[in-house]
């Protein structure tokens, strides 16, 4: 074979190979900018929608808050020994009628798999309103279930919001989810991480 025709059908194949690459990273890039704004809107409602239950009938002020969880220790935020503050999203304040009510706060503790995010309620009392997984990475089946299970989150409501709540295997009051204790920390220290920083808004 005639060497020039060799390396012409080598040049035509990689111009063919490079402008298929150019054409998926454009659809690419196209698609990932028409999506990104429909996946934070989508967040947006599931924060609003689960702050919205957590205390209900309340209008929510965005104090304009992020912290990563350094900042958040920083901030005089301290948990049980041994224990990690979250890093936190959003704050919150909840009114009703004029009068403040609480907080809600938007968590991201580390999990099993990668980080949680959580929405947690603080009343005005000092109590904690609820919490809510809204998105998580733990494991199907195990993990899972603290966003699957809308009956094991439920026993965070009414406890004292200082910040110092453990599981049981921990000596605490928290019964762990079963086979996920890594999770039932992470959830936990969500909340702490909620009550401990709205304690420091006082």
């Amino acid at each position: 074979m005639d060497n020039s025709k060799k390396e012409g059908g080598i040049v035509q194949l990689v111009v063919v190979l490079g402008l298929i690459t150019f054409i998926c990273a454009l659809l690419l890039g196209v698609i990932n900018g028409v999506t990104a704004d429909k996946i934070t809107q989508n967040g947006i409602e599931t924060r609003n929608a689960a702050m919205a239950e957590i205390i209900p009938d309340a209008d929510f002020e965005d104090l304009d808050t992020a912290l990563s969880a350094e900042d958040v220790a920083a901030a005089g935020v301290t948990l049980p020994a041994g224990r990690t503050a979250a890093q936190i999203d959003g704050v919150y304040k909840a009114t009703k009628d004029g009068e403040e009510i609480g907080y809600c706060v938007q968590v991201e503790p580390k999990g099993f798999g990668g980080n949680l995010t959580m929405i947690v309620g603080i009343n005005a009392d000092g109590t904690v309103a609820g919490a809510k997984v809204t998105s998580h990475a733990e494991t199907p089946g195990l993990g899972a279930k603290s966003q699957a299970d809308p009956n094991w989150i439920t026993q965070f409501a009414g406890q004292t919001a200082d910040g110092q709540l453990k599981v049981a295997k921990d000596g605490g009051t928290i019964n762990a989810i079963t086979g996920a204790t890594i999770t039932s920390r992470a959830v936990t220290d969500g909340v702490n991480t909620a009550a401990a920083y709205v304690a420091t808004l006082g």
